[in-house]
């Protein structure tokens, strides 16, 4: 295949992408970078603390997916993408849940384990619909992105023993501890901002190649009509 037919055709699996497409991962990006910001900059790593932001997060995340496995049309993955979506809404649910007053359930263990099973789960749906995307590169290259990165949190998350509560101290002789709930906040904090970083970049190129394969696709009418 010359390097023209493999423009052409590259333009072509471009075009065949759902417009709106784009725009989707913009709106999964913005509460993933609220919620590393949210993180970042407050003291308070408790599991109640982490159970809210992500649960925050999580419901708004698995809202928009659920939107973009119904309402884009021609969706390549829709019932990978629609089952991810149920998965992390109902996450998210149970987190904001646990985030509540009036009980005493959102310990330390009960964040690692509903951060762990989310993670592997929701990183391999995502990445079993990696080989049904191959046609259509850029969106297979988000897939396994998001997906492999959801994954290792879960496996990283997992590996955190809740009775964890190691001193700072140091040269600088700094007071606290690192405890397991610092640690696991801290993971889906950075998780969030990973995330939210690569799905801007994403959304912002795949919305750039499409425009220029419509423009190319125009350009071609045009000079076939004349």
């Amino acid at each position: 295949m010359s390097g023209f037919e493999e423009a052409v055709s590259r333009d072509q699996r471009i075009r065949n992408l759902p417009d709106k497409l784009w725009l989707s991962m913009l709106l999964r990006a913005l509460p993933a970078i609220v919620g590393a910001l949210v993180i970042a900059f407050t003291p308070d790593h408790s599991p109640r603390f982490g159970f809210s932001v992500f649960g925050a997060v999580a419901l708004w995340s698995g809202v928009i997916v659920g939107f973009e496995a119904i309402g884009i049309k021609g969706h390549p993955l829709r019932p990978l993408v629609f089952t991810r979506s149920i998965i992390t809404a109902l996450t998210g649910g149970f987190s904001l849940f646990m985030a509540t007053g009036g009980h005493d359930w959102a310990t330390v263990r009960a964040f690692i384990l509903t951060i762990a099973i989310w993670g592997i789960v929701t990183g391999i749906v995502e990445l079993i619909g990696v080989p049904f995307t191959r046609k259509q590169a850029m969106y297979a290259g988000e897939i396994v992105i998001s997906g492999a990165l959801t994954l290792l949190l879960g496996v990283i998350v997992a590996f955190v023993p809740p009775e964890l509560d190691a001193p700072y101290g140091g040269l600088e002789h700094i007071e606290g501890s690192l405890t397991a709930s610092v640690q696991a906040v801290g993971l889906v904090g950075a998780y969030f901002a990973v995330l939210g970083v690569l799905l801007v970049i994403e959304a912002i190129t795949l919305y750039q190649a499409q425009r220029k394969a419509a423009a190319v696709e125009s350009t071609q009418q045009e000079v076939a009509a004349e």
